[in-house]
């Protein structure tokens, strides 16, 4: 329709000769950036709800990211272009301004769908040619739609800034209305998730390395657990436990199944009974707000909106990078030798984002969720963080590069020294985590809240470093992949320099922390409370608890181990009691290894007839 009008108001063969002033580029710039900005969310939510529904790992600032991401992409172009007409003014051409400015956004638009490259580009070309020859026969009119267009878009944009960040305002004013009740027992909460660290790696469990000195003064201050089972050797089912007390086969979470409403979690429950509920969240793939990890917590903070957020939001942008990363040569010119590129939160910057957050919230009890990534692969060190002195560091861009595509590295190709370098790396990222835990403690003591705060340290799962041949998680149920760290800590609330034998489950933590906040009879939370494990007789056996089950349906779309995950097989079921871990495969195959003394879990025991008992005891666990 602009087009047709475009048409009637100025002749076709109008000449091409007088150059535009330089603002008028850049209004032009402009109003391309932002429509075509638009257009891409467009194509960007037609794929998500009708041709490809999964996680696609989004802000939910998306609608006016997206054209903000295409008014800085083109408006950079225009820039250039603005500059040469002013320095050029009879070199510059209205049909060539008008068709590089179309180019661009063309590409943004073409990069959205499933087309080559060299494709996208020869067609952007084509178009582009045939636009700017187009408008630049109209220029005077198009500048006329622009002009008032421009306006309308620039209001609508700016609204749709203020209603995303209304929402959350609304939210919160909303949460501190709600009136507090009064209860017994501790006053906040703290729930820290160190993503991928696993119990084997922690001097806190007797690891040669000193990697967690910090975790093991704060263990003497609380209840140590040394056989803490995650329910799942992923994020996103296991969090979902963690905050619903259900098993993972009782929920709805699956790779790109986000956790449905079905079922209550533990920032819903506190929030109605008055608490401040904050979550801060580092792995934005698998517990950003599209996992339904978010709900209950009135402040969440996922995603980042910074200016490199947003650029890529842009296809244009993401496919120079997607580039970038599978050419080496360019990689290495553009990228720096040794430092991590991901961009991804640093554990001292949840630290100061929820500090920050606590300072506003003083006048009510909390829940908060930390969620640290630093442990997670690529397994380098923030930018600026102090590196533990043992281990070897990647220093040269061939064992960086391996250390940022170690997931997909075919691992049937590596040797015993790239192992060796993920294993250093990875301690030394456990032993910056630690660092920032203990910075954390002493700022929560010098602010004087540890007093009435109940702490719990765990992780959602562990990490394959070459155990039974494999590597990454998500795609076994050994231990390596299962056993995490779990600390609890509360002055007063929990008694100190304890340490529990017994196997327990992360699953148990909604039901232990509403205990320890006295709001247990109201609780619709199943399992049960941890506190049995440190109050109980001592005479009770042991025999007499249920076993601990950890479930996985799948390997990840993107399989570390390339097809030979035992999870490839098909679902995995584990059960761990007081001296066993027994696992059955999708075929049916069982292993059976004892916990005491066969940690590293060599010799499967499962063919033996001394076991049959156990083994039978183990099936019938399973049916009930």
């Amino acid at each position: 329709m602009a087009m047709s009008t475009l048409s009637e108001a100025v002749p076709s063969h109008r000449a091409d000769s007088s150059c535009p002033e330089p603002l008028r580029v850049l209004l032009w710039a402009a109003w391309f950036g932002i429509v075509s900005g638009i257009l891409e969310l467009a194509i960007f939510l037609l794929k998500c709800h009708f041709f490809d529904a999964r996680n696609y790992n989004v802000s939910r600032h998306f609608p006016w990211m997206y054209p903000v991401s295409g008014l800085i992409v083109v408006g950079a172009a225009g820039m250039l272009l603005a500059l040469a007409v002013l320095l050029r003014p009879n070199h510059v051409s209205r049909s060539a301004i008008l068709g590089i400015l179309s180019f661009f956004a063309y590409l943004g638009l073409l990069f959205r769908l499933p087309i080559y490259t060299a494709a996208c580009l020869i067609l952007a070309a084509c178009l582009a040619i045939r636009t700017g020859g187009f408008l630049a026969a109209r220029a005077d009119a198009y500048h006329r739609l622009v002009g008032w267009s421009l306006k309308v878009l620039a209001g609508l944009l700016i609204a749709t800034v203020f209603t995303c960040y209304g929402r959350e305002i609304r939210a919160e004013h909303r949460a501190q209305a709600r009136p507090l009740e009064n209860h017994s027992g501790a006053k906040n909460v703290i729930l820290i998730v160190l993503d991928t660290v696993r119990a084997q790696s922690l001097s806190l469990y007797g690891y040669p390395r000193d990697t967690t000195p910090n975790l093991r003064k704060l263990g003497a201050k609380g209840v140590r657990f040394d056989r803490a089972f995650a329910t799942a050797p992923w994020t996103a089912p296991s969090h979902a436990s963690m905050f619903t007390g259900r098993w993972s086969h009782e929920m709805s979470v699956g790779w790109n199944q986000p956790l449905d409403k079905t079922t209550p979690t533990l920032a819903e429950f506190l929030g109605e009974h008055g608490y401040g509920t904050a979550g801060f969240v580092a792995n934005t793939t698998y517990c950003s707000y599209e996992t339904g990890l978010d709900r209950g917590f009135v402040h969440y903070e996922d995603y980042d909106v910074t200016p490199r957020a947003i650029l890529l939001c842009s296809a244009l942008v993401q496919r120079a990078l997607n580039f970038v990363q599978t050419h080496p040569n360019v990689a290495r010119w553009l990228d720096g030798a040794v430092s991590d590129t991901t961009h991804r939160k640093s554990a001292a910057r949840i630290n100061a984002d929820f500090l920050g957050w606590v300072n506003h919230h003083r006048d009510r009890p909390f829940f908060a969720f930390l969620n640290y990534f630093d442990a997670h692969h690529p397994y380098l060190l923030p930018e600026l963080a102090d590196a533990p002195a043992f281990g070897r560091r990647p220093e040269t861009y061939s064992e960086v590069r391996t250390l940022k595509t170690w997931w997909d590295l075919d691992k049937r190709k590596i040797g015993a020294r790239d192992v060796e370098l993920a294993i250093d790396s990875y301690d030394r990222c456990i032993t910056y985590l630690d660092h920032q835990i203990g910075r954390l403690f002493e700022e929560l003591e010098r602010r004087e809240l540890l007093r009435d705060t109940l702490v719990v340290i765990t992780a959602d799962h562990g990490e394959h470093l070459g155990e039974q041949a494999l590597f990454g998680h998500g795609c076994s149920l050994y231990l390596s992949e299962l056993h995490v760290p779990l600390l609890i800590i509360a002055p007063g609330n929990v008694p100190e320099k304890r340490v529990i034998a017994e196997p327990v489950s992360l699953r148990d933590l909604p039901a232990t922390i509403v205990d320890r906040l006295g709001l247990q009879e109201r609780s619709p939370f199943p399992g049960h409370t941890l506190s049995r494990t440190w109050s109980r007789d001592p005479g009770l056996s042991l025999a007499s608890t249920k076993p601990i089950l950890s479930e996985l349906n799948s390997p990840p779309e993107a399989d570390p181990n390339h097809g030979e995950s035992p999870a490839c097989l098909g679902p995995m079921t584990s059960l761990v009691d007081e001296n066993y871990h027994y696992i059955r495969n999708g075929q049916g195959r069982e292993e059976l290894f004892e916990l005491q003394g066969d940690s590293d879990e060599l010799h499967n025991l499962a063919g033996s007839p001394e076991v049959a008992t156990v083994l039978k005891r183990f099936r019938g666990s399973l049916k009930r």
